[in-house]
């Protein structure tokens, strides 16, 4: 089998996202296929509507302040993933999508035509899985590809 695109679904606070990273990259140059890396940004939502008209002037402050808080927090994001995408996988192309990440970037992936994701997995047990959730495991679930796990063991050997 062989792969044209790939995607590194990472998660940036992740101690695994370097070992996808390098394990996509591996897997894009034994193809020659094009690597994309990609990361997913939640969106911002307001929780409590506003009634009064003193608590609305207010909330505005703060909604713009915290809306303003999000955009740098990204943008560091950006940098970082940046960073690592250039280290790790200097042909590739980043970039951060925007929504839980599961579905984002399985959204993004039937929409270039992606056969395969690298993502990681810490392979939690039953009861971590349902009270942490899993990232990897609902991304498998609405994958339009191929997926690749990339475990601590895996990672730690390459």
């Amino acid at each position: 089998m062989k792969f044209n695109k790939i995607i590194a679904a990472i998660a940036l606070e992740d101690d695994l996202a370097e070992g996808v990273i390098k394990a996509a990259y591996s897997l894009a140059e034994k193809d020659g296929a094009t690597l994309e890396v990609l990361s997913a940004w939640p969106l911002l939502t307001s929780a409590m509507p506003v009634t009064s008209g003193d608590v609305a002037a207010n909330s505005t402050v703060v909604s713009e302040a915290i809306v303003e808080q999000n955009r740098a927090a990204r943008r560091e994001s950006l940098d970082k993933l940046t960073e690592m995408q250039k280290r790790l996988a200097p042909s590739a192309s980043c970039q951060i999508l925007d929504g839980e990440p599961a579905d984002a970037i399985a959204e993004y992936a039937e929409e270039q035509g992606t056969d395969l994701i690298v993502t990681g997995s810490h392979q939690r047990n039953f009861w971590s899985s349902l009270f942490q959730g899993s990232a990897s495991r609902d991304l498998i679930r609405e994958a339009p590809c191929a997926v690749f796990l990339v475990t601590k063991a895996y990672a730690e050997k390459h």
